[in-house]
């Protein structure tokens, strides 16, 4: 198969090319293909396959801590459905596939076959990302832009997993103008309809890492 050739498709081999994320030039098809058999996540963008990288444990800590979060805070909106990295935003408009770290879907969420047995979320209303030194451009850069483009969502979080800070990027009514508000203290919160949600108990129990000074600030 030209994917087995050309494409990583196991854990193994995506960790003997390092930590950062990886690029290969690709066809819709090709993407497809190896979304099909890969281990690990993988995304489509500006006609390129982009291999991300294995989850360090404050990005997996964070993201439980998260989805925690979201489910209490939501306990009483039936219409609000939490969805982890397995399943994939599609962006028709440019062809672009994402894995975000958490999305939410306000309502029924729409359906996209990206092959038979392949669907991706059309929808969001929600977007979280958990930021790392070797997706932070990316992340900023690519991913932001196109996330603004998508009609349904209204709020895009980006986490950073090596000290406490989070972003909030929110559409100012249904115009395409945006806010952002950054929170960079533990005690610090943040709501979403009307649920607080803590900068503490978003990084509970992670591990930050040390400066590379060795003082901590």
């Amino acid at each position: 198969m030209i994917v087995e050739a050309k494409y990583p498709t196991t854990n193994l081999e995506r960790l003997e090319l390092g930590p950062d994320t990886v690029r290969y030039p690709a066809s819709w098809k090709e993407y497809l293909d190896l979304l099909e058999d890969c281990e690990y996540q993988i995304e489509y963008d500006n006609h390129e396959i982009i291999l991300m990288s294995i989850a360090s444990d404050p990005h997996e800590a964070i993201v439980a801590n998260m989805i925690g979060r979201f489910i209490i805070a939501f306990d009483n909106h039936v219409d609000m459905n939490i969805r982890g990295s397995n399943r994939h935003v599609f962006i028709p408009e440019f062809q672009k596939d994402y894995a975000p770290d958490l999305h939410i879907v306000k309502g029924e969420p729409q359906i996209h076959q990206l092959r038979k047995g392949l669907t991706a979320n059309l929808n969001p209303w929600l977007v979280v990302e958990v930021l790392s030194p070797s997706t932070y451009v990316r992340d900023m850069n690519e991913k932001l832009p196109a996330y603004k483009k998508i009609s349904s969502l209204r709020h895009i979080v980006y986490v950073y997993q090596d000290r406490p800070l989070v972003t909030i990027y929110s559409r100012i009514g249904d115009t395409s103008v945006w806010e952002n508000t950054d929170f960079d203290r533990l005690e610090d919160k943040f709501e979403v309809v009307g649920n607080p949600i803590y900068l503490k108990d978003i990084y509970k129990k992670v591990i930050f890492p040390e400066p590379k000074n060795g003082k901590k600030k």
